[in-house]
Formats: C-alpha cells, sequence, structure tokens
C-alpha cells in the first residue's frame, strides 16, 4: 500500500469512527456499555463494533506508519 493511500486511510477511519461530528455515536456507546448495556438492541452494538473498529484500524496503520519509519532509519544508518 502507498504511503499516500494510507494516510487517506488513517484521515478516513477516524473521521467515520468519530462521526457525528457534534456527538461521536462511539463516546454514547461507550458510556452506555459502561453503564450496564441495559436495553441495547442488536443495531446499537452493531454500530459501536463498526465505529470501533474504524478507529481501530486506523490507530494500527498509524502504528505501522511510526514503526515502519523507524525501521528504515535504522537500516539507512
Amino acid at each position: 500500500m502507498k504511503k499516500e493511500s494510507k494516510y487517506l486511510f488513517i484521515i478516513a477511519g477516524f473521521f467515520y469512527g468519530f462521526s457525528p461530528i457534534n456527538e461521536p455515536h462511539i463516546f454514547g456507546k461507550i458510556n452506555w456499555v459502561a453503564g450496564g448495556a441495559v436495553q441495547m438492541n442488536t443495531m446499537d452494538w452493531l454500530d459501536l463494533a463498526m465505529h470501533g473498529s474504524a478507529i481501530l484500524i486506523a490507530i494500527g496503520v498509524t502504528f505501522s506508519l511510526i514503526f515502519s519509519k523507524n525501521k528504515n532509519q535504522k537500516n539507512q544508518k
């Protein structure tokens, strides 16, 4: 995967994970689960999984970029 497409993927992942902008669904769902997940439907769990997975994948791609830079710098020395 090209470096430019990784940056676009990171931006898109965080944008989707933290949407809608005014109050992200992920924060509401995490608070709901922390409160005991009372009356959570299947759609609520899927919403948590979709927004959460986008954020986790974006974080993973970010770490892979960071560690690949460090690895490339060590190889060049």
